[in-house]
């Protein structure tokens, strides 16, 4: 992958990341959010959040390229 397409790929998981964040607090702060319904999707949302991280993003720094975006 070059680094421009490594750079647009990082950005994706981390938009999908805080896609799913913002959508667990938006369940969590609804009126009926105390439901186990809301509450394991919260959960799936959190979980998806921190396996993108965790599969994606939390890589060694030596195998991490810096990549300007724009000049």
């Amino acid at each position: 992958m070059t680094p421009r397409e490594q750079a647009a790929f990082t950005a994706g998981i981390e938009a999908a990341r805080q896609a799913a964040l913002t959508a667990a607090v938006t369940i969590e702060v609804r009126g009926d959010a105390n439901e186990v319904r809301q509450q394991a999707a919260a959960a799936a949302l959190q979980g998806l959040a921190d396996g993108l991280r965790a599969a994606f993003l939390d890589t060694p720094a030596t195998t991490v390229q810096a990549v300007v975006l724009s000049e």
